[in-house]
């Protein structure tokens, strides 16, 4: 059957001229003329997609940046742009209402609107129409973005600061400062937030928002902080905070200015504590007793701050070889630690604790206090331990106040007492304190001769102008130096013979004397 099909090929005869020919040879004339005519309309149709000379490019944005022909179905934006005054223009197109457009007639006839001025009138006038409308189009911009803004409520401006923190940590370009904010630092900004609070709903009562704070209310209520006779330090960690709250939550609630950022700051006295002298540390050790008198010695003769001497423990004191290795609280992020030698004063106050209470804090009471925080995390025991220091301070006769400031020590009129504590009527400036054990510490290794690298190295101070002298306190250095660290009585307090020492003593009878007499041998070991 294929056979015969091949060989017979006159049905493959065909006339295939008809599709080469000319339209008109194949359809005739007037079908030439209609095929002519849908061609020029399709032409035409394509040179109206290109926009008009002087009414600028309208092309579509996506929310990743990408452009595509105003005509184009991808969902987006609608911008604009086009040249003015040689310098190329764009920008997103706005309705009246603010909200970027995305519908096509409507771009269109925005589009008419904004280039308007450029179909008509001078070339002068053309760039003066065109330029106070991109002005006007910037500033609905500007404003719909403002508006769009979510107020931040006074009342809920604390908590959005909290949440802030568990984020990233910024940067305030100002001072390169972290804004990120520890628990501790967050309670004490709790109570700086609230002070302020109070004031604006005394004297701003129609402030609601964060927004509606202003330089002047800064200004005024920093005026009423100095008023109020806090403390340069004090003062400083107000307004400090607040900048920095208005810093972290400027962007988010739309302010330009911070408002604290031109509140100045008060001077510091940054040796605000004096020195004390040998004869009154004498005297403040030899009358203390018990956990307060280890705790006084402690800080005679390290040089730790107040933290540092409550919160000391066992694990951190090797008797054998007369050192103290911590980790100041102060710098207790740097992880950088300090090692002391122990002086023989201190060694001998130590060394009567009997070895079987030789565990966790050597001052447990004290660090109890310190370390105690109530429902709201704050620490509201710490002050009993600078009152009881303080206490014992004035007992010793020593003026812990400025003259002319708190209570000051005066004659007793009634002749009753040698003298009284009689407050002056202004607020107290304390002049002397746990501190000035610190400040002592550091007088006497200088007088001592004490290398200076070596005293800034035992005191640990945080500031980089004073720890670019540090160098690496080796063993040996930090108990050879210690050595210099006496009082004219090396034994301040030494000599009382601790209470358990003396029921042991007021026990003793013929036949348990081999008995004490083993364990205060085991002891003195």
């Amino acid at each position: 059957m294929f056979a015969g099909l091949l060989q017979n090929t006159s049905w493959l005869k065909v006339d295939l001229s008809c599709l080469f020919s000319p339209p008109s040879a194949r359809f005739g004339t007037d079908q030439s003329k209609g095929a002519q005519a849908m061609s020029n309309e399709a032409k035409a149709t394509k040179k109206k997609t290109r926009s008009a000379r002087g009414t600028g490019r309208l092309y579509k944005r996506t929310p990743d940046g990408k452009e595509f022909p105003s005509d184009n179905k991808t969902p987006g934006v609608f911008w604009i742009q086009y040249t003015i005054n040689g310098k190329r223009e764009r920008h997103a197109l706005t309705g009246k209402d603010g909200k970027p457009i995305t519908d096509l007639r409507k771009a269109e006839a925005e589009r008419k609107r904004l280039t308007a001025p450029m179909r008509a009138g001078k070339r002068e006038e053309q760039l003066e129409a065109m330029t106070a409308a991109l002005e006007r189009a910037t500033g609905k911009k500007e404003q719909a973005k403002d508006e769009a803004i979510p107020a931040i409520p006074l009342s809920e401006a604390w908590e959005v600061y909290k949440v802030s923190q568990k984020r990233k940590k910024q940067t305030r370009s100002k001072t390169k400062t972290k804004t990120k904010t520890g628990q501790d630092t967050l309670r004490y900004y709790s109570g700086y937030w609230n002070v302020f609070m109070e004031w604006l709903e005394v004297n701003e009562p129609d402030t609601h928002c964060l927004q509606d704070v202003t330089q002047t209310m800064a200004e005024a209520y920093a005026d009423y902080l100095i008023s109020s006779g806090l403390s340069a330090n004090t003062y400083n960690k107000h307004t400090g905070f607040l900048e920095l709250l208005f810093f972290v939550l400027g962007k988010q609630a739309g302010i330009k200015k911070n408002p604290f950022s031109e509140v100045g700051r008060e001077e510091l006295n940054t040796k605000s504590r004096r020195e004390l002298t040998i004869a009154e540390l004498k005297e403040i050790l030899t009358k203390a007793e018990g956990d307060l008198q280890t705790l006084l010695t402690i800080g005679t003769f390290t040089g730790l701050r107040l933290g540092d001497c409550c919160t000391l423990s066992w694990g951190e004191v090797d008797l054998d070889r007369g050192l103290i290795t911590r980790i100041p609280n102060k710098t207790a992020k740097k992880g950088k630690s300090v090692r002391l030698g122990i002086p023989p004063a201190l060694f001998d106050i130590l060394a009567m604790i009997p070895p079987i209470k030789r565990k966790g804090y050597i001052l447990p009471r004290f660090a109890e206090l310190y370390t105690y925080r109530n429902k709201d995390g704050r620490p509201t025991k710490q002050p009993n331990i600078s009152n009881e220091i303080q206490k014992h301070f004035k007992a010793c006769g020593i003026q812990v106040h400025k003259i002319g400031t708190g209570y000051i020590k005066a004659p007793d009129p009634t002749g009753k007492h040698e003298y009284i504590w009689k407050h002056t009527g202004k607020r107290a400036v304390v002049e002397v304190g746990f501190h000035s054990l610190r400040h002592t510490y550091v007088s006497l290794h200088a007088e001592r001769g004490t290398p200076q690298a070596m005293i800034q190295g035992n005191v640990a101070h945080s500031s980089p102008a004073m720890t670019a002298h540090y160098t690496h306190v080796s063993e040996e250095a930090a108990v050879r130096t210690a050595q210099v660290l006496v009082l004219d009585d090396p034994k301040p307090a030494a000599l009382t013979v601790p209470d358990w020492i003396a029921e042991k003593l007021e026990g003793m009878t013929a036949k348990n004397w081999k008995q004490i007499k083993g364990e205060l041998l085991e002891v003195a070991r």
